[in-house]
């Protein structure tokens, strides 16, 4: 997986992501051959100030698919070109897809010739591993044993051993050598002592020696000198560590792959390279490296990087205090894209968002979850629980601190026709690519539902994914995959709505706050400057969930 263990590298300034975004800040691209792309970018731009010289013209087929050849060899460097001549690679914070330019970029093929390098090097590196993790085990049999007692050689690992497995033999030789060395005097017990430690650090790296010290009772009274070494290799393996997870943001090479697990091997141990080589070697397998267009635009300004799985988005709010660490961050450009069934409701929803910011978004707020229960010490996060939590966490956050009329379905039924008049807000799940028309609504709606396919095809009238059929019936802002995206993907409801009713943040700024991931499934459908509560809030930001008003530096609401 793109490695979550890399999000406090891979940050953005929170000075960025704080003022308020400016039509000088915002581009627009629309596809080159698509005069109705063209026709609505000039008009998008013009209704919101935003100069026509932002307005850029992409050198893409229109449609659904771009290759993902086409993107890296022609696309990418396209955009990039634009935005330099033009001065405003430095300043633009935001992007805007006109109509027709292609929702998802293809995976690389199986074939593609790194992948093929990878796979072949990460074998033959897993082999050289578990060789050199069963000579280890040979030298554990050999501690403290005499000649006559020599045990029988043990059979080579296998190719497919697991790190587990690994790590559970060498921990029963590194015991039976233990109580072995006991019987030694002399000479032979510091010889057999030295065995134990060198194998112990081969196996388990510099940080599992140094756990191991720390675990001791006697660790607190180590002599001064012994007590400064040991903080010394601290410090060279915590650099050791800082440099894999940077390595890990790497475009995935086996250049890089020899960098990482060189110094994998000095911090983890064997175990520990062999351990990242599966996962490697799992992501190769899976072969996920497709995003939608959208997704892997925002990461347009960052140098190469690993393509499997996704990346940690730094705009999220968790990530919030740790971005002024960062003396140069890679940017995150925001991206929203106009689309609809028909080029007339693309153009309405920018008329309807700019009409109803004037008035305020007013009309019920509908809710659907599935009664699933979630224990939250026990269950991870990003499963069904959580999500289902949120939603009703959501409900009772509405119903308590604001005016709105909130309806709340805690069945496993799915609101059904006719049920949901004058609908201003909606979230819920899970009917894949099967819109259920419970909904009446009003100008200016705002919702998404949760499902794994609903924007895999955002152009075709009377469709029945949810994306399009929202769309087709009056929602102007709403998010979807254009893949399978896992659950972590969408926003949590009582992060994303919660936000957008304070009337302090934009549609754009919104999602890209409460969304987990770039550079993968994700896209958001609608004027991104859309603030339906800017002049109307309903929501103070004391009353934010918790985790957002710390992240954010807000104050909770007075009881």
């Amino acid at each position: 997986m793109k490695k979550l263990a890399a999000c406090a590298v891979v940050l953005l300034m929170a000075s960025a992501a704080e003022g308020a975004i400016a039509p000088e800040e915002i581009v627009v691209f629309a596809a080159e051959s698509d005069p109705y792309s063209r026709e609505l970018a000039v008009y998008y731009a013009d209704v919101r100030g935003i100069p026509r010289s932002h307005v850029f013209r992409l050198n893409v087929v229109p449609g659904r698919d771009l290759s993902r050849t086409t993107w890296e060899q022609v696309t990418r460097p396209q955009v990039l070109d634009l935005l330099r001549k033009s001065g405003l690679e430095a300043k633009v914070r935001c992007a805007v897809l006109a109509w027709n330019v292609p929702l998802r970029i293809d995976g690389r093929p199986k074939d593609f010739p790194e992948t093929v390098a990878r796979r072949d090097h990460l074998k033959l590196t897993r082999l050289e591993a578990l060789n050199r993790l069963g000579n280890l085990l040979d030298a554990l049999d050999a501690v403290g044993i005499v000649e006559k007692e020599k045990p029988k050689p043990r059979p080579p690992l296998e190719a497919k051993t697991s790190p587990a497995q690994v790590a559970k033999e060498l921990d029963g030789a590194i015991k039976q050598a233990q109580g072995r060395l006991q019987k030694l005097e002399g000479p032979a017990r510091k010889e057999a002592e030295a065995v134990l430690e060198r194998t112990f650090v081969a196996g388990a790296g510099g940080a599992g020696l140094l756990a191991l010290v720390a675990s001791q009772p006697s660790a607190a009274g180590l002599p001064a000198e012994v007590a400064r070494r040991i903080q010394e290799s601290g410090v060279k393996l915590a650099a050791l560590d800082k440099e894999v997870r940077e390595l890990n943001l790497r475009a995935d090479t086996v250049a890089r792959d020899k960098e990482i697990l060189q110094r994998l091997v000095q911090v983890r141990g064997l175990v520990g390279a062999l351990r990242w080589i599966e996962e490697q070697e799992r992501l190769l397998e899976k072969g996920q490296t497709a995003a939608s267009f959208d997704s892997e635009l925002s990461l347009v300004f960052w140098p190469d990087y690993p393509l499997a799985m996704w990346q940690p988005n730094p705009m999220h709010y968790s990530l919030h205090h740790a971005m002024a660490s960062m003396p140069d961050p890679p940017r995150v450009l925001m991206v929203s894209r106009l689309a609809a069934p028909t080029v007339a409701l693309a153009k309405g929803l920018i008329d309807t968002s700019i009409a109803v910011e004037k008035t305020g978004l007013k009309g019920k707020f509908y809710i659907d979850a599935r009664g699933t229960g979630y224990d939250r010490k026990r269950e991870s996060a990003g499963g069904y629980g959580q999500y289902d939590q949120s939603l009703r966490d959501l409900a009772e956050r509405l119903r308590k601190h604001t005016k709105l009329e909130v309806v709340l379905d805690n069945k496993s039924e799915l609101f059904q026709p006719g049920q949901c008049p004058n609908a201003a807000l909606y979230c819920g799940w899970y009917s894949l690519a099967k819109y259920v028309d419970a909904f009446t609504w009003v100008p200016g709606a705002v919702g998404y539902h949760i499902a794994s396919s609903e924007a895999v095809d955002l152009f075709k009238p009377g469709s029945t994914l949810w994306c399009p059929a929202m769309l087709e019936r009056g929602v102007v802002a709403t998010l979807g995959p254009t893949f399978e995206p896992y659950l972590a993907a969408f926003p949590l409801p009582d992060d994303f709505f919660p936000m957008l009713l304070t009337g302090r943040y934009t549609l754009v700024e919104t999602y890209y706050r409460t969304t987990a991931f770039l550079s993968w499934a994700m896209v958001l459908v609608g004027d991104p400057l859309y603030n339906p509560f800017k002049n109307h809030p309903v929501l103070e930001e004391s009353a934010l969930p918790e985790r957002l008003r710390a992240a954010l530096g807000r104050k909770p609401a007075t009881p």
